[in-house]
Parts: structure tokens; sequence; C-alpha cells
């Protein structure tokens, strides 16, 4: 919704083209984003004759860095009877807007090309009217000890760069497929550089653990780091009293933001010729200018420009991020009952279950943070249903001589001896939710992974009724833990699990196949 602080106060005229754009500049850059409205004529005024009778309410999304050009711009173009407040927004987020039902703006300038593919915005369907009005490069910065890598993989492999978060930034998506689009001239495979994403994310995420570089930006280091961070040229440029900095990117190239201009299928027809206008002025001497002035290179291709992947590949490497990137802390509780010796020709379920629990924890990072327990009926003494092997802790945390890592190592290991008993299910549901926000921690991916293959035997348990009713009363949203179920078999009560998991803003996966517990174990810790 449109308040008083988000109007212009005023006509755009010739005359007052100047003051207009540092009154709508100051205006924009205080409400940052949101819905604004763009070319309000006035019924009946005599500008009617000039064009404004093809102006409807529309509105006009325009990304950070083209933001103070296409003001100062729309100023210049706009109509006299038109009132001018455009919306700076990335174009992450419009696009993500759209991609869920939201509605396109009228007119929309993102930051690259790629966010306007089908893989970011879903059905929605805008009109291209230019590919770049401006560009600018994605850069690697460091300072006087740091230093310029071969390649991009290189570089990211390395745990010395850090980039804004690709989910949310353009640039950063760039970055993270960077490896990628230099793939064959640095003789790497698309497929090794495709891998190159994990250890780049859970470097940056042992890094937020720790509280570090939750503000990114050129000068983020201090002067001796050898540390790297993901940039922009225009970033760079703007960047005062560190004469230090330095462009190091690998010689291979660099991505490009090229800030695209589209236009919304269902828009007024003055909103294309706005659009059409706006884009022949940047075009000319006094537009040319005014791009440089923000630190941007005209439109066109340049040398050393890496072409980024298909936007798919693009979508995929920042979810890719984002499952690597945000460490998990994890409550694994395992059912121990005697259905677990259950012979499936590869070995009893348990077995298969402990393999695939050595085997998931060789893929988990040193600062993950993982415990262990198992249940059956009674499994705790009398009256307690699930015992505690080890408690939640990080991987490389060190006790008596050993780490967390091989601790669990050796609790995999002896999974197979500790079956006995019925399914003590729901009371061990509750009792892991509970402990595991007890353990909660910023930063990390809490759950409580529960794998089954029954269904509840301990006739003194809670209910599932109450049980539900717990985990919702439970729930946190500022401390968020998901249960995530995992059905061994088709005689595990997968409907449960599902409940139970739902409740929580979790989800149950069943392991239909002895082959399958080792895929869905990953899937379940993976998922987010």
């Amino acid at each position: 919704m449109q308040t008083s602080h988000e109007r212009g106060g005023g006509r755009a005229t010739s005359r007052s083209t100047a003051v207009l754009a540092v009154v709508v500049l100051v205006t924009g850059l205080a409400v940052g984003a949101g819905a604004t409205w763009l070319a309000l004529s006035r019924p009946g005024s005599s500008t009617d004759s000039t064009g404004c009778e093809g102006f409807r309410g529309l509105d006009l999304a325009v990304a950070p860095e083209m933001y103070g050009a296409v003001v100062a711009a729309l100023a210049d173009v706009t109509p006299d009877c038109v009132q001018v407040d455009p919306a700076m927004r990335s174009g992450v987020d419009v696009a993500r807007s759209a991609s869920m039902g939201g509605a396109l703006p009228d007119v929309w300038i993102p930051e690259a090309h790629f966010l306007t593919a089908t893989a970011y915005l879903g059905s929605a369907r805008p009109r291209l009217l230019v590919r770049s009005l401006a560009r600018t490069r994605v850069v690697l910065v460091g300072g006087a000890a740091a230093r310029r890598f071969a390649s991009w993989g290189d570089a990211e492999a390395s745990g010395l760069v850090t980039v804004p978060d690709p989910g949310s930034s353009a640039a950063g998506a760039l970055a993270v497929t960077a490896p990628e689009a230099e793939a064959r001239v640095v003789g790497r495979s698309r497929a090794d550089a495709r891998r190159l994403v994990v250890p780049f994310a859970q470097a940056q995420s042992a890094r937020a653990v720790r509280g570090q570089d939750e503000s990114v930006g050129p000068a983020m280091f201090a002067r001796r780091s050898p540390r790297l961070v993901v940039s922009t040229e225009q970033q760079l440029r703007t960047v005062s009293g560190r004469d230090d900095l330095r462009d190091l990117t690998p010689a291979v190239g660099a991505p490009v933001l090229d800030f695209p201009l589209l236009v919304s299928g269902d828009a007024a027809p003055g909103a294309r010729a706005l659009a059409r206008a706006l884009a022949q002025h940047l075009r000319g001497e006094a537009g040319r200018a005014l791009i440089a002035d923000e630190g941007l290179r005209a439109p066109g291709t340049g040398r050393g420009d890496l072409r980024p992947p298909a936007a798919p590949t693009i979508a995929r490497a920042v979810q890719s991020w984002n499952l690597w990137s945000v460490p998990s802390a994890m409550l694994a509780v395992v059912d121990a009952s005697g259905s677990m010796d259950l012979d499936t020709g590869m070995g009893s379920r348990m077995d298969l279950l402990a393999d695939a629990a050595r085997i998931g924890l060789g893929f988990l990072p040193d600062h993950a943070r993982v415990g262990l327990w198992v249940f059956s009926e009674d499994k705790g003494g009398p009256g307690r249903d699930w015992r505690e092997l080890e408690p939640i802790r990080r991987l490389d945390d060190l006790r008596f001589g050993r780490t967390q890592r091989y601790a669990l190592r050796e609790r995999a290991a002896e999974l197979p001896g500790l079956t006995d008993g019925g399914t003590g299910l729901y009371d061990t549901a509750l009792a892991a939710y509970r402990e595991a926000l007890r353990s909660y921690r910023p930063h990390y991916a809490n759950a409580v992974v529960l794998m089954t293959d029954g269904r509840n035997e301990d006739p003194g348990s809670i209910t599932l009724t109450a049980l539900l009713r717990r985990l919702g009363e439970l729930r946190d949203p500022q401390r968020p833990v998901r249960l995530v179920g995992i059905a061994i078999s088709g005689d595990a009560d997968l409907a449960a699990l599902r409940r139970m998991a739902r409740v929580t803003g979790g989800e149950a996966y069943l392991a239909a196949q002895p082959e399958d517990v080792l895929g869905v174990f990953a899937q379940a810790v993976l998922s987010r």
C-alpha cells in the first residue's frame, strides 16, 4: 500500500527536473522497496493530448544499482501530467513474488537477464523491450595481502572468498556459478565445477556460525587480510578511504549484471511508451552520463565477460547453496525395536541404516551438530522408551580424546546389537522434539530425524492426537525445529510420521526398498 512517504511531492516538468530527481531519489532510498504507483494522469487535464490519456495507475521496480540513473532519466522523459515514484527492489525479490503468484511490476529493470526466465518467474511472462540498459562486472575484491587466483573455481575452493547471499543477490548467484561458466576455458568438467559449490557454501556457513561475515561489502576485511569478497565494479568504485582495495578477478573473465528492461503483458499502453522513452534517453549522451555517474558501464559486450549458465542451472546452483550453506543441528532418533532385525537380503534393516549413518556422517562438515538416540519400549528404563547414545554436539567437538564424529561412527557400529522390544514411537517423538528445542542453535537448520520401520506399540504412551497438539504448542517460529520422518519399508506408519512432521514444518519420506535407505537419509538430512 502506498503511503504519503512513498509519493513524490509534485509534477515533473522540464523546469524542475533537478529538484524532482533529488526529491524522488531521497524518498526512494528511504522507503527502499514496496509497491509504488507511476503515471497518474489528471482526468480532463489539458495535457491529455500529449499522450497522458494512455496512462493508468501502474508501478515500476528498479534494481538498486540503476535506481539513481533511472530516477534522473524519468524526470527528463515523463510528461508534465505524470507523477513519478519508482520503487527500489532487487530483481530476486520481484521474481520470487511473481513465481508465487504475485503481479509483476508494469515496468521492471532487474539486475540480470537470468532473473527474467521461467526458472525464476514461473508462469509470469513479461515482454523484453531492451536486453541491457547498462552493465557492471561481478568481481573479486581484496586488499594488499590478497592474491589473484587463476580461476573462480580455485578462488572459491580456497576458503578465502565471501559472497553475498546467492538466494537474494544476483551478483552472488552469478559468482556461485562462475566456476561452471569458466569450466571449458580452464579445463574443468562442468560436473566438477558444480561440485565446488559444496565446500564453498560450507566454508561460508562455518563463518556464519561464528558470527562472521554478516555484512558483505568491498571494504569488509582489514587491510592486511588475505580474504576476498564478491562485489561489483560499481561498488568498488564507490568505496572511499580504502585505496588498498584492488580488483583481483581471475584473468579468465567475470560475470556481468546487464539490467534488462521489461514490461508486463497487461501493462497499459502508456507504460510501454514511457519505458521506450526511458530506454531511448539512457542510450543518448545525457543518459550515458547518468549511467557513468552511477559507476556503471554503457551496455554492450566487454572483453573478458563470462557468459553465465542457463537460468535453470543458476537456480539449481542457488538451491544447492541454500542446502549446504546452512549447517545441520540434528538429533538422529533410530528405531531399535525387534523388527529392525528383519533380514532384507542385504543385511538386516538396522545393518543398512547403520551403514547409511556412517556414510552420511562423512558428508557433514565439522561444524555440523549431531546427536544420536535409539528407542523401543522401555529402552531407557521403565516408562522411558528412548535412550541417549550421544548428545547433540559439533562433529569436531573433542571429548576424552575423540571427536564427536568418531564417537558417532562407533555408536553406529553398535546399533545392530541394540535391537529388541516393541516400537515406542509417540513418547520418543515428543521427548526428542523437546530436546532439540532445548539444544536449539541459531544459524543452523535444527531438526529431529526420526527413523522407524513400525508404528507405535506402547499402550501406555501419549495418543497421536495429544502428541500432535503438544508438538503444535511447542513449535516456535522464532526458534524453528523441524521433525523429519523416515519410514523404513511399507511396514512403517508413514501417515502418522507425516502428520507429526508437518505440524512442525517438516516432512516424512519413505524408503520402500533396502537400497533406498541411504538416498532417503541424505534427502531427509538435507531438507530445509
